[in-house]
């Protein structure tokens, strides 16, 4: 997978941890508010707009390969690098 050689992530990982390794890398934090699940960018890395689209697309890929749920991401419109994931839960 290209996400896999552009960001270091092992091909030899399997899912789990790939979902792992984007989760503590990508996010700062989570927060669960009125079943919805707030997401924000660590703001350590500076990933351009494609990369980060990129990257948040693969996330979500992840999360629903384990859940079988279709699910949302929402950007923050007061804040760039805050997400919403809505569905599902």
């Amino acid at each position: 997978m290209q996400v896999t050689d552009r960001f270091g992530i092992k091909k030899s990982l399997d899912r789990v941890f790939q979902l792992l390794f984007i989760s503590t890398n990508l996010f700062s934090s989570f927060e669960l508010q009125d079943k919805i699940c707030l997401l924000q960018i660590n703001e350590k890395y500076q990933f351009s707009d494609p990369e980060l689209k990129q990257l948040l697309t693969y996330f979500l890929d992840l999360i629903e390969y384990f859940s079988h749920e279709r699910l949302q991401m929402i950007q923050d419109p007061t804040d760039s690098s805050r997400y919403a994931l809505t569905g599902g839960f």
